[in-house]
């Protein structure tokens, strides 16, 4: 029996589909199915657990996912071609996060559910990625310009089936600051992996670097969600590391300061699905770091996004970067408002920032709620 996940709050059909998930039997129910697709391991058991179930509800998984795995062919193609002319001008990307773990850990990429691709490089390339992005038939939504309060921009463009596909260029692996810099795209790049399946040029995360990105982002950007498919990433992933690799990644995580954020990954996947490497390195990271101390552990449990602007403030280096930080966050640019507000007339944009404002300033003192049980 899987030891309970501490301080959350699972369901029982969710502590089911751990379990089918760690390979104990549980027959297809569409309760359980839900919950699968609620967390977006599906396509997983469809192929493993759930391959042979027999009836409408089987029939109708399995078609499923032979559509995602079409989808996904195609998919491929247009990423092999976006990465070739990202290298034919230099453009040194990484592919990071679920795009990445897609081919380093499942056995086929349309396993790994995910909503976009996500391209780390060096900010100094964005604007010659950009050009070979629109020269690929990728367009950019109306967003603000961010440089300190952020470090990505999206992108999206038509797919087949009347679909869109997404795309997210960041050259800091996380927006809150507290996280932002943990690891450079140097420090990456020299451990950075091949990915044969999509071309000579195509490179991601090493196995280290992964895992640590993996426990950072479901803290940094999504308040300490207890998601499945994250935390089965965060299990194969630690079930690969090699005992040097071990050594590194403590070492990683201590002088970065997280490892607070890494012990909570680590643990909660230990939880989840009884894997001893998980729980063997968490306790090494607990012995190793500061935990409480650390300035990303008041992330854990979710924090209001005043909160995540305060620690972004404090760790501004003068205040001519505070004032550009805030000014970024509460007066976005011109161009923005008119895209969001675009029946305002210019010489009364003044009052769609009014509108904003009073809209928006409720929600940065309303802590975040995570669709599933916090600590």
């Amino acid at each position: 029996m899987l030891p309970t996940i501490q301080g959350m709050q699972l369901s029982a059909d969710e502590r089911a589909v751990c379990r089918v998930l760690s390979g104990v039997a549980e027959p297809l129910t569409p309760a359980l199915l839900d919950v699968a697709v609620d967390h977006r391991v599906h396509y997983l058991l469809a192929a493993g657990a759930w391959r042979d179930s027999d009836g409408d509800l089987g029939a109708a998984l399995q078609r499923e996912l032979r559509q995602a795995a079409a989808f996904d062919a195609w998919r491929e193609q247009d990423l092999i071609g976006l990465l070739a002319a990202l290298a034919a001008v230099d453009v040194d990307a990484l592919l990071m996060k679920g795009a990445a773990l897609a081919y380093m850990i499942y056995d086929a990429p349309h396993l790994r559910v995910r909503v976009d691709t996500d391209l780390l490089i060096r900010r100094e390339q964005l604007e010659a990625a950009e050009r070979v992005l629109a020269a690929q038939g990728w367009q950019r939504p109306p967003e603000s310009d961010l440089e300190l309060a952020g470090a990505q921009r999206h992108y999206e463009k038509a797919a087949p089936a009347s679909r869109h596909v997404h795309l997210d260029v960041h050259w800091r692996i996380a927006n809150p600051r507290t996280f932002s810099d943990a690891l450079s795209f140097e420090e990456i790049c020299v451990r950075a992996m091949p990915v044969p399946a999509l071309g000579h040029a195509a490179r991601a995360l090493g196995t280290i670097d992964a895992l640590f990105l993996a426990c950072l982002h479901r803290v940094a950007h999504h308040d300490d969600e207890v998601d499945l498919l994250w935390l089965w990433d965060i299990h194969l992933l630690v079930s690969r590391l090699s005992a040097n690799e071990e050594e590194d990644f403590v070492a990683l995580a201590v002088r970065t300061a997280m490892t607070s954020v890494c012990v909570r990954g680590l643990e909660l996947a230990a939880s989840a699905f009884a894997t001893p490497a998980a729980a063997a390195l968490a306790s090494r990271l607990r012995a190793a770091g500061n935990g409480p101390s650390e300035p990303a552990s008041r992330f854990l449990g979710g924090a209001r996004p005043v909160a995540t602007l305060r620690a972004d403030l404090t760790s501004a280096s003068d205040w001519r970067t505070a004032a550009r930080l805030l000014g970024e966050r509460v007066v976005p640019s011109r161009q923005y408002m008119r895209a969001l507000y675009p029946r305002f007339p210019r010489a009364l944009l003044w009052l769609a920032y009014a509108d904003r404002l009073v809209r928006g300033t409720p929600k940065w003192f309303r802590r975040s709620r995570p669709r599933r049980g916090t600590p």
